[in-house]
């Protein structure tokens, strides 16, 4: 990006494109979302991800470049890398996002009502904005030094994670929930439940849970509707605690999330309004975050309200 940014470019929408994402299916669709862009009027101002993390970078540069318009095109991963390059540079106030969902589970686009690549690219010309929320974690990276992420979607620790992160790319490639719930039966072979040391709002709920998940919107794993009625400017989380089920259980909780969200009246799951948390284990235990790999426990988390400037349509 060694463009000379004036007022006009700044101000227009810089699509950040994961060409892996959807398995590797968007790759194959780059020129038919190109043509789409322009033919909505857009410039198609368009950069890559090559790598995981890539998405921060490109935010980053684009930001410091002058950029103040950034659309993350590809799953949760992509919005929620460069949503993060924004946060990352306290330029929440300043630059917009958007997002194009092309990816595995689409979550963020569909929760904001722009599920379908046309709704995104018309809503992005339009240029109505929303703020929401988002979520902070502070957690343990990869170097055993403290780090800070951002969510849009969901964070969780437990079973879940282990799903989520481990579908492999070509599984990825049969839909938006299918892969999830392929893998959520390959990790019920071996043991779900952990012990947890948790608080909410300052209030104790430690025990030996299957997974513990705090939500921003409804839905995860592509469809499935985790939280439901969970809003993005309402200003909490939704903290959902899976006990320790068992594998029937556990079968009929993701039915249940499958056909709308029923497994909240169920016997072992339990849900929290919440501002903060703090979560810890004394197994070694990933943090998923949209889907990405978060970190490792412990945890502190907390709801930063309005966060951001989503551009997307108006909320129903």
């Amino acid at each position: 990006m060694n463009e000379s940014i004036t007022p006009d470019v700044a101000a227009r929408p810089l699509f950040i494109i994961n060409p892996m994402s959807g398995g590797g299916r968007t790759k194959k669709r780059v020129g038919v979302i190109i043509d789409a862009i322009e033919r909505a009027g857009l410039v198609a101002d368009v950069v890559f991800t090559t790598h995981p993390g890539h998405g921060i970078e490109l935010a980053r540069e684009a930001i410091s470049a002058g950029r103040e318009f950034l659309v993350g095109c590809g799953g949760d991963g992509t919005v929620y890398e460069v949503a993060n390059g924004i946060l990352s540079m306290g330029a929440g106030d300043r630059v917009r996002l958007s997002t194009i969902g092309l990816g595995t589970g689409k979550d963020v686009a569909k929760c904001l009502g722009m599920g379908r690549g046309n709704l995104a690219i018309k809503a992005i010309a339009a240029g109505n904005e929303r703020r929401i929320d988002a979520g902070t974690v502070t957690a343990i990276g990869e170097d055993g030094t403290e780090q800070v992420r951002w969510f849009l979607l969901e964070m969780s620790a437990g079973w879940v994670p282990e799903i989520s992160q481990g579908a492999p790319r070509w599984l990825k490639r049969l839909g938006d929930t299918a892969p999830y719930l392929i893998m959520a039966g390959v990790k019920m072979l071996r043991p779900m439940g952990r012990q947890f040391t948790l608080a909410i709002d300052g209030n104790r709920f430690d025990g030996r849970y299957n997974s513990v998940s705090a939500h921003n919107m409804e839905l995860w794993g592509g469809d499935l509707v985790a939280a439901p009625g969970a809003s993005p400017d309402d200003g909490i989380l939704d903290v959902i605690r899976w006990g320790d089920l068992g594998r029937r259980t556990v079968v009929k909780v993701l039915d249940a999330q499958r056909k709308g969200g029923a497994h909240l009246d169920m016997d072992g799951v339990d849900r929290h309004p919440a501002r903060a948390l703090e979560l810890s284990s004394p197994k070694r235990s990933a943090l998923d975050l949209d889907g990405e790999h978060g970190g490792y426990l412990p945890a502190k988390v907390e709801i930063v309200p309005r966060a951001l400037r989503f551009v997307c349509p108006p909320a129903g």
